[in-house]
């Protein structure tokens, strides 16, 4: 897995250091504008999206073809993928957390559990994006999974008016006492969309 990894970094070593220098930018505006939460924001949202990169390349080289014919089984090849969006995702909250405590000591903004609270909620969400593309990407590619994810991301815009009933009815405050249960559940939809990912792409013709 290894060096299905470095291979995978290796391809979006121009994309890092670009986000590297964005970053380096946003973190400078963040403390003049003392949002550094944004930021954190930021930096997960695209730290997933260099997961689409990597599978755009990998399709654009027809490197499944070629990684069939190596000694590694195809479920080794499923988990660098989930390996190498938990490792980008891992490395947005390690990086940027730190400036974000930083940054609300010097303000003094927000609580710590509010900020605690926001940065897993964050989290949660940066899981479920990539529980939701990996198995679309290897089931139809990254081309039709991109319109696919689009209409399932935006749909709850459009049922925007659903949205503001479900509230009325619920109750925003009964509505924010689920919130802790959202990691468990981004968990969860992490392990199921891997066992859905190994089995398509064990069906999968190359």
């Amino acid at each position: 897995m290894r060096a299905l990894l470095m291979k995978d970094f290796l391809m979006l070593s121009k994309q890092i250091k670009m986000m590297v220098a964005i970053f380096a930018v946003l973190i400078i505006i963040s403390f003049i504008t003392n949002m550094t939460m944004v930021l954190v924001i930021f930096s997960l949202i695209f730290a997933s999206l260099q997961l689409t990169t990597a599978f755009t390349f990998d399709e654009m080289s027809k490197w499944d073809k070629y990684a069939n014919t190596l000694p590694v089984d195809r479920k080794t090849i499923v988990q660098s993928k989930y390996v190498l969006g938990l490792i980008l995702i891992a490395s947005g909250i390690v990086i940027f957390t730190p400036v974000v405590f930083l940054s609300d000591e010097m303000t003094r903004q927000l609580p710590f559990i509010d900020i605690f609270q926001t940065i897993v909620i964050v989290l949660s969400i940066a899981l479920f994006y990539i529980s939701l593309t990996i198995p679309l990407f290897i089931k139809f590619g990254t081309q039709k999974a991109r319109f696919i994810i689009f209409a399932i991301v935006f749909l709850p815009v459009f049922g925007s008016g659903f949205i503001q009933y479900g509230l009325r009815t619920v109750g925003l405050n009964q509505l924010m006492s689920y919130i802790k249960y959202v990691p468990i559940a981004a968990f969860v939809f992490l392990l199921l969309s891997y066992f859905v990912s190994v089995k398509w792409y064990e069906r999968k013709e190359f």
